[in-house]
């Protein structure tokens, strides 16, 4: 195992991680009608590039734990990383809305894992107060991504067209990618892999879902997720095409 990164080193690798999520969904929204117009396609069309994406994000989020207990965390960072850095490229280059759907969703596949691994890295490293300290620095610059995606998303817009959008998160993802192959060591030993076994996982997940307690707080950060999916959905037709900004 390579040498440990610094606290701030990793603090900021595993927030670089985590806001791919908010950018692959907030980058583009600016974008709906450009796109729309380019490709041909209705606005529920262009709005199901994010329902697509949050789909495989929800399906795929529940293996990538168990992938990273088995193959270790690097490797699966790397793999996942790479696969949505191709992903934004199929949607930069899209030539109908089928495509772009194609290319949402393997950024839903890959993109969640930047989320679910990168709090497990922390777990390997840290315990107690020093993991908290490290979650909150991560949490510090996640905060910022969702306002900071339209922003950049709206600028690349203006400047060079939607498809610019889907090559920014390619090349977001390539410098994570170097990032975790050049900082990132592996942080989960050999003898404390798990096997993969589908249908052991399929068991705890039963068990869990059927937990009251659990269910309660999952419904209960459900439904705030969903309140503001609603807006960012309606977002793009209200904001642009109602209010002319």
């Amino acid at each position: 195992m390579t040498k440990t990164p610094s606290l701030d080193r990793l603090a900021f690798m595993l927030a670089m991680l985590s806001a791919i999520g908010p950018f692959a969904i907030d980058a583009y929204l600016p974008a709906f009608p450009q796109i729309a117009a380019t490709l041909g396609a209705t606005q529920l069309e262009v709005q199901q590039t994010l329902t697509v994406y949050m789909a495989a994000l929800a399906l795929m989020v529940l293996w990538h734990g168990a992938l990273a207990d088995r193959f270790g965390r690097r490797r699966v960072l790397l793999v996942l990383i790479s696969l949505f850095a191709l992903a934004s490229l199929i949607c930069a280059l899209a030539p109908s809305i089928e495509w772009l759907w194609l290319g949402r969703a393997l950024q839903g596949v890959s993109g969640g894992a930047g989320i679910v691994v990168s709090r497990a890295v922390v777990r390997d490293l840290h315990e107690g107060p020093q993991a908290q300290r490290l979650m909150s620095r991560g949490m510090l610059i996640f905060a910022l991504a969702p306002a900071l995606a339209p922003m950049i998303g709206a600028g690349l817009l203006a400047l060079a067209g939607w498809r610019s959008i889907f090559v920014f998160l390619a090349l977001f993802g390539g410098l994570l990618c170097w990032m975790i192959w050049r900082f990132l060591p592996e942080t989960l030993d050999h003898d404390a892999r798990q096997p993969l076994h589908p249908l052991h996982l399929l068991r705890g997940y039963a068990g869990i879902f059927s937990h009251p307690a659990f269910v309660l707080l999952a419904v209960g950060i459900a439904l705030n997720f969903n309140g503001f999916f609603v807006y960012v959905l309606s977002a793009p037709v209200f904001i642009i095409d109602h209010l002319g900004l």
